[in-house]
């Protein structure tokens, strides 16, 4: 891919949740790069673009992209735009904070509903199994 082709984001934002709509597209982009579909070098869209496409404010896009510039994720290129960048060991870490933030929410909500620690184990055991064969079927078709 042409490092000058934008990468468009398709993610949703909930309007409802208690996670404000700034943190939410900073979380999706984050995603993004840690995911590995944002590299080193991807221009990202325009302020005005990313706004319009997902019918947010351009001044909370301004917000994220300038935390995201200060927490070392992107690099702003005056006239050209946004760019990813990626420090060593900063996606892996990102990987590891998003997955420990979605665990602890999952286990959180497994105790507000109480399933003690192996009933949830057990969940989690038979759905990654399920997963597994949905994936094993697909793959043979």
């Amino acid at each position: 891919m042409d490092k000058n082709e934008i990468k468009y984001l398709n993610f949703n934002i909930d309007a409802k949740s208690a996670v404000p709509v700034f943190k939410q597209v900073k979380q999706a982009i984050k995603r993004f790069i840690a995911s590995g579909y944002l590299v080193q070098g991807d221009k990202l869209m325009s302020i005005r673009d990313m706004a319009s496409r997902h019918n947010i404010h351009p001044n909370t896009i301004v917000k994220v992209y300038s935390q995201l510039e200060i927490e070392g994720y992107i690099v702003s290129k005056p006239g050209s735009g946004y760019f990813v960048r990626t420090e060593a060991g900063k996606v892996e870490n990102e990987k590891e904070t998003l997955i420990k933030d979605a665990a602890q929410e999952f286990l959180n909500k497994a105790r507000q509903l109480g399933y003690s620690l192996d009933e949830t184990v057990r969940i989690l055991t038979a759905l990654e199994a399920s997963l597994s064969s949905e994936k094993e079927k697909g793959d043979r078709e």
